[in-house]
């Protein structure tokens, strides 16, 4: 009697949501809101989170395959239906529109391990370089981080100088680094010179003007491993984009404000990825067999590829703090 109520109850959630369905309208049409003028207060610029980008979706894509022996879109690969229609003859799963008709869907792709925007690499090395390693508080003293603050909160500083002053924060930072190892007031770490990785993508932490015990700690524990016998420098490491999202997510609203950051910084380092409809990379069927893909759906297949082979890797070897780079 219970299992009867229940899927009845599930039936009836699944009719109104058919219901909701049809009553929105589809269209690759403009949207026009006919109200009459209007004065733009501000424009705010943005990235989409991971929880955003995933609540955009209509489905996560996870295979990098197109249509199965009988020439039909396979669900969760990169023309996946409820994406919308992939060619002429395709119908969408989403809103029953045809080709002409459906203005397309985005899906989402989870990656194996996060990696850095490379667009916004500059600004996450310029965050590096203002906070702590360990509680991620920026280095500055506490009446010194006040007195920033204040004056990026005062309404009469323009933006542009705003952003001279951030700029100001960041080389007062770097240069308390650069001459020496600083310890964090908030939680003692010791923090190094962060800089840029010299022949890859990446950002490396020196900390060989440290004075405290950590580094002599490391190299004992290493002593008896290959990387002793090695070029390798204790006293460097690479952050990667595990080590600074978690960085990121730790960081204070203040601390993002007195960096003059519009959005919090987790943002920064990519963790999901929008897959675009399949309205703007439409597939040809050749011969019925065959397809042509657009670049965009190919160069999709070969990250889902990588992905599925670094995912695979992390399970093998249980890796999971190794790096995307």
């Amino acid at each position: 009697m219970y299992l009867e109520t229940k899927k009845g109850s599930y039936a009836r959630k699944t009719k109104m949501l058919l219901q909701k369905t049809q009553d929105i309208a589809f269209t690759k049409q403009p949207y026009i809101e006919d109200v009459g003028p209007r004065k733009i207060k501000a424009i705010k610029f943005s990235m989409f989170s991971d929880s955003e980008i995933a609540k955009a979706a209509e489905v996560q894509v996870y295979k990098g395959v197109y249509y199965d022996p009988q020439s039909h879109p396979i669900e969760g690969g990169l023309l996946d239906p409820r994406m919308g229609p992939p060619n002429k003859s395709g119908k969408c799963a989403t809103c029953a529109g045809g080709f002409d008709d459906c203005p397309g869907h985005y899906g989402y792709l989870v990656f194996a391990l996060p990696v850095y925007n490379i667009g916004y690499l500059s600004t996450i090395l310029d965050i590096l370089k203002c906070i702590c390693k360990s509680c991620s508080r920026v280095i500055l003293d506490e009446k010194l981080a006040k007195d920033y603050l204040k004056k990026l909160r005062s309404p009469r500083m323009e933006p542009l100088k705003k952003v001279e002053l951030v700029k100001t924060i960041v080389k007062k930072c770097t240069s308390m680094v650069g001459s020496k190892a600083v310890r964090c007031s908030r939680c003692g770490y010791v923090n190094g010179t962060v800089k840029k990785a010299v022949g890859r993508i990446g950002i490396i932490h020196d900390r060989s003007k440290c004075n405290d015990n950590s580094l002599e700690e490391f190299r004992s524990a290493i002593l008896h491993t290959r990387e002793s016998k090695s070029t390798f420098n204790v006293a460097t490491y690479v952050l990667n984009p595990v080590k600074v999202l978690s960085l990121f997510k730790r960081m204070t609203d203040v601390d993002c404000e007195l960096l003059n950051l519009f959005d919090r910084p987790e943002k920064l380092i990519v963790t999901k990825i929008a897959v675009p409809p399949t309205t703007i990379r439409p597939s040809v069927l050749v011969d019925g067999s065959q397809s042509n893909e657009n670049d965009i759906t190919e160069r999709l297949k070969r990250i889902i590829q990588d992905n599925a082979r670094l995912h695979h890797e992390l399970v093998e070897t249980n890796a999971s703090f190794q790096c995307l780079v």
